[in-house]
């Protein structure tokens, strides 16, 4: 096996020997709890004014894991965490997973139309959430007597993460299985809705294994976080790859918007002499673009995924910091894929690298047959921190998950010496400042208008690549405003699913065959 660079031989070999398993077939407690061991006193999570050491961080997550268990959490009970990124999160993530339970993390600024799906989807019998969203996800679940656990005061009598950790004792962890379900994460997909990602135990973990192997990340380095950790991005390459290497996790304490707080961030990069930055790249156009100073000097790695890196945005923030942005590959469905480590990123910057730690990757032409190198065809992936297939029907799977391999909808090519382009991103997707958008989602809550016959939905260049605006074409029955159509999409949709623009037509154009024609669209 790759030694991790860097990494400590004693760490290393408690995680592989230790626990009694190899590295990318194990759980998530022993990752703590080795930390905790190996790295007591250094520093784990920074929020705010909050500094928690290692040893801190798995009191607390033990304390909340037996508290959690005397309000009945189990072996494969769903699990949501309505949160925004804090320390409370990671606590309760780990408090989750560390019963054996599945954690459900889900976007906090989720209306209550989404937020309602996802929890009555997966079965959730628990919810912890942000104190300004605990009201709602009662209101949302009252009829299946759902508990609810504040993450901040919200008075007299209601159970809080905080009152969990300082009513109970240490508990020990379960010995969770490898086959595990840890996580169920919802992917923006392709094909109208949100779709269960369920991911194991050992998933997680060769994930995680796998990224501090091929990343180098050691007890040594500082992983400042702007993503949301209940995406798959900020799950594996902030919380999951600190963790495996008893890394320091820096956690800005209000990432939205995050023109507003850019600055602040520039300041904490500095003042935590942070040397591995993964984000998007509106955050690292924004950095580029800041009126405030900041000493980057500490950096060396600056990773970005989510959405392609536009040309300008790499030479901006390398012109401005000295540092170059690597592309990195991935999605919910697989975790981390690849990531461009080259020695001369000048030269490779349009690449995403090569597969990390176990990845393989296969380039297919329409027959579902390899190509040869430098040919374009669609991107399949296998990997052992790959989910199994999507919860649900069968027929979400048909197609998608075959002979072993993930086949992504995106496209691309491999170069001769095995770095991955991508040519073209997933179909009808929409890229809004590194979110995904589904339109067809979009479509479907505006379909449900009395004044709409028909709606499509696009996406339009900006002329920053990543940043597209959604616009809404409607065919309209009777007389109808786009303010109206906006307003209803925004009580229901998060709010960068909203479309910004909406165009009223007498129809849709559409092909001889009916399919709709959206290149007329845009």
């Amino acid at each position: 096996m790759m030694r991790p660079m860097g990494l400590s031989r004693s760490l290393e070999e408690r995680l592989d020997a230790g626990h009694g398993r190899s590295v990318g077939c194990g759980t998530l407690a022993p990752l703590l709890a080795v930390a905790a061991e190996t790295h007591a006193g250094q520093t784990a999570i920074v929020y705010g004014a909050e500094r928690i050491t290692y040893a801190e961080l798995a009191d607390r997550v033990a304390r909340l894991a037996n508290g959690l268990s005397a309000r009945g959490v189990g072996p494969r009970d769903a699990v949501a965490l309505v949160m925004r990124d804090s320390a409370a999160f990671v606590i309760g993530f780990l408090a989750v997973t560390g019963l054996r339970a599945v954690a459900v993390p889900l976007d906090p600024r989720a209306k209550e139309a989404e937020l309602g799906f996802c929890l009555r989807e997966c079965g959730v019998r628990h919810v912890i959430a942000d104190a300004d969203r605990a009201a709602l996800c009662r209101d949302l679940t009252a009829d299946a007597a759902v508990d609810i656990i504040a993450a901040g005061d919200v008075g007299a009598g209601v159970g809080s993460v905080d009152s969990l950790i300082a009513g109970h004792a240490p508990t020990a962890l379960e010995d969770a299985r490898p086959d595990d379900e840890a996580v169920f994460q919802y992917s923006a997909g392709c094909t109208g809705g949100p779709k269960r990602v369920p991911r194991t135990q050992a998933q997680l973990r060769y994930e995680a294994d796998s990224l501090a192997t091929t990343l180098g990340v050691t007890s040594a380095d500082v992983v400042f976080s702007t993503l949301p950790l209940f995406h798959s991005y900020g799950l594996g390459c902030c919380l999951l790859a600190s963790l495996r290497s008893g890394a320091t996790l820096t956690i800005l304490e209000d990432a939205h918007p995050f023109v507003l707080h850019r600055d602040h961030a520039l300041e904490l990069l500095e003042r935590e002499r942070a040397t591995v930055f993964p984000a998007v790249p509106f955050i690292h156009r924004l950095l580029a673009e800041a009126p405030g100073q900041g000493d980057l000097s500490a950096l060396r790695l600056c990773l970005s995924a989510a959405s392609a890196l536009p040309r300008a945005t790499f030479e901006a923030f390398a012109q401005r910091f000295g540092m170059p942005i690597r592309q990195l590959y991935g999605s919910t469905e697989t975790g981390a894929v690849a990531a461009n480590l080259d020695d001369d990123p000048w030269e490779t910057w349009r690449s995403v690298g090569r597969p990390v730690a176990g990845v393989e990757i296969d380039i297919l032409d329409a027959a579902g047959e390899p190509v040869a190198d430098g040919r374009i065809g669609e991107i399949a992936v296998r990997s052992p921190a790959m989910t199994h297939g999507y919860a649900g029907p069968a027929e979400l799977n048909r197609g998608v998950f075959t002979d072993g391999r993930f086949h992504t909808n995106d496209r691309g090519r491999v170069d001769d010496d095995g770095r991955l382009y991508l040519t073209g991103r997933r179909q009808l997707l929409i890229d809004v400042k590194g979110d995904k958008v589904d339109p067809i989602e979009v479509e479907d809550v505006l379909a449900v208008h009395p004044k709409v016959r028909e709606v499509v939905v696009v996406g339009i260049e900006t002329g920053a690549e990543g940043e597209d605006l959604i616009k809404a074409v409607v065919v309209p029955d009777g007389a109808c405003q786009a303010r109206e159509l906006i307003r209803f999409a925004r009580e229901r949709l998060s709010n960068y699913k909203v479309p910004q623009m909406v165009e009223f037509r007498d129809e849709i154009p559409r092909s001889a065959a009916g399919d709709v024609l959206r290149k007329y669209l845009v």
